[in-house]
């Protein structure tokens, strides 16, 4: 099978955003918000116990972006955080497009790649996401997104260690079909450098977290049983997961950069295609470190990891498309919270603000550049024509 290759992102950025009714395009290098600016302080942070929310609260503006093949990174800011529709190396003669509409109705985030025809070479290479953090990729494209003072990246591994780091969300993914792709997940996805300021997936050494919720993947080929405590639709309870590692030399030439994949109630296994879930980050870094010098294929300092930065966290679904192939599917996600300095009590009753399962957003106006959004987006039903009931 093909090896996901590494998320490289062009730095030509379409920005689609529908703000009071109106569609506007701009060509830009920086995000706009849907609600006030967030303090964006880098540094010690405070101890108490906190929550932020990394969908926006519902009564904010109603948003969309729209990601094609000549439009490849689309980002809108949001209160902290930022959505990227993201397509890269996309295989040449491949039509369609990836999206995300957050509907400030409900509170929720609706999700789809949806390709009417796919490049005969195939592969990885569609990431809508949910990001927080600085977003820099091999030096081309920086994105400050906006956090909370409360808690802001970069950090060091040592720092998230100690400072009892949760991350939940609440989600339902309607897959693809398993003739269309040779894997797909639904993640919270981790970058981690060496340096400030954090250059991910650029000059090595790289480190990439990648926790799969919801999945289909057959690489890499060996996986190692773990088990942590996890909270499951509101109970905290120790859960099977899977660890994995595979380096990227395969991919881009670099054993430099290596991914650490984490499989929810085991690789053989689809994980939660819907439902709750809340993942221990702090011990899942703590485990990596552990792990890291039996990662016999990486040339990175195996002995230093707690000194790597945590430059950002990431909710998003990756997969990987056959040549030739027509396929779609989607996602909602209600809610998504990063918790800090949670004791083991508190972490009984993690909970984040929930949106609810809604349709996509109403658009104004067409864009004048790329698809007539309205249509587009109305085109797009809850359950997908080409899926099963």
């Amino acid at each position: 099978m093909s090896t996901p290759p590494v998320r490289r992102r062009s730095s030509r950025l379409l920005l689609v955003a529908a703000i009071a009714g109106t569609v506007v395009v701009a060509t830009v290098a920086a995000v706009v918000l849907l609600e006030r600016p967030g303090t964006s302080a880098v540094g010690p942070n405070p101890s108490a116990p906190t929550e932020i929310d990394l969908l926006p609260s519902s009564g904010s503006h109603s948003a969309c972006i729209v990601d094609t093949p000549g439009t490849p990174r689309p980002i809108l800011g949001m209160h902290y955080g930022a959505l990227q529709a993201n397509t890269y190396n996309v295989p040449t003669g491949t039509v369609g497009h990836a999206g995300m509409c957050y509907n400030a109705t409900t509170g929720s985030l609706f999700s789809w790649v949806n390709w009417s025809k796919v490049g005969s070479a195939g592969g990885w290479f569609s990431y809508p996401q949910v990001a927080y953090g600085v977003d820099v990729y091999d030096g081309a494209l920086t994105t400050y997104t906006n956090q909370s003072a409360a808690w802001a990246l970069p950090q060091t591994v040592a720092s998230a260690v100690n400072e009892s780091l949760w991350v939940t969300a609440s989600y339902d993914l309607r897959a693809p079909g398993a003739s269309d792709v040779d894997g797909y997940d639904l993640s919270f996805d981790d970058f981690l450098s060496q340096g400030l300021p954090p250059t991910l997936e650029g000059p090595p050494p790289f480190v990439e977290v990648e926790i799969f919720l919801a999945h289909n993947i057959s690489y890499p080929s060996k996986w190692v049983p773990w088990s942590m405590p996890t909270v499951v639709n509101g109970t905290l309870q120790s859960e099977p997961w899977d660890i994995a590692y595979w380096c990227h030399g395969v991919d881009n030439g670099t054993n430099g950069n290596v991914s650490f994949d984490l499989s929810y109630d085991g690789q053989a296994t689809h994980g939660l295609q819907a439902g709750t879930l809340g993942v221990n980050l702090s011990a899942v870094l703590a485990e990596v470190e552990a792990l890291m010098p039996g990662a016999t294929c990486w040339t990175g300092p195996t002995g230093q990891f707690s000194q790597f930065y945590l430059g950002e966290e990431d909710l998003g679904s990756e997969d990987g498309a056959l040549g030739g192939v027509s396929f779609n599917y989607n996602w909602t996600v209600s809610s998504y919270c990063l918790h800090t300095h949670v004791n083991s009590t508190a972490a009984t009753t993690l909970a984040c603000r929930q949106g609810t399962d809604g349709p996509a957003a109403t658009l104004g106006a067409d864009s004048p550049v790329g698809p007539p959004l309205p249509a587009l987006v109305a085109a797009i039903p809850r359950r997908l024509a080409s899926e099963p009931a």
